[in-house]
């Protein structure tokens, strides 16, 4: 229900552009101009929620959700290694995000530009390395490592809807030891 209600405020400008498409005495030029709107709007959602998604993935270690976010053939880029294909991406991924440590992801200013059932997508993120056990005194642990750098992205809208066919990241700033 909770997510419902995030979602809904999402959906109401592109519900309200098409009752207004709808209700109105529109011209056919009018018509294909809203719906373009529309179409627009809601790739646009898509594409972001799943940066969304994939952050979630990450920061929860739900490799298994990849299906969901990535293309079969996607190509990965990181400093963690480079992976294609999705079963090489989760296994990059489950290399590099350990059960014993938390890896919050904040991914940030996410750009779409859309090109048809194409898009080129670029974002910031900010990642923080914490174990998973508190030190006595202490409200929750320190981070070991924290990073930040930009992710870019090329999506492609595939029949299950839109999939990341390529993924890089790149690091801008660190601070900490990074665990091995």
């Amino acid at each position: 229900m909770n997510k419902l209600r995030r979602t809904l405020p999402i959906l109401a400008l592109p519900l309200a552009l098409l009752a207004a498409a709808c209700s109105t005495g529109a011209t056919a030029t009018e018509d294909d101009s809203t719906r373009r709107q529309l179409r627009e709007l809601l790739d646009r959602h898509e594409i972001h929620a799943l940066v969304d998604r994939l952050a979630t993935a990450l920061d929860e270690g739900r490799f298994d959700t990849f299906n969901t976010i990535y293309t079969a053939d996607v190509k990965a880029k990181s400093p963690g290694g480079e992976a294609q294909g999705r079963d090489a991406v989760i296994a990059l991924a489950s290399r590099n995000h350990s059960n014993e440590r938390r890896q919050p992801h904040y991914i940030s200013n996410v750009q779409i530009d859309l090109a048809g059932d194409r898009a080129a997508v670029r974002a910031n993120a900010v990642l923080a390395i914490v174990p998973t056990s508190t030190v006595d005194g202490r409200m929750a642990p320190e981070p070991l490592f924290a990073a930040g750098g930009g992710y870019r992205f090329d999506a492609v809208r595939t029949p299950e809807g839109w999939r990341f066919s390529r993924v890089e990241t790149a690091p801008v700033w660190t601070t900490g030891t990074l665990p091995s």
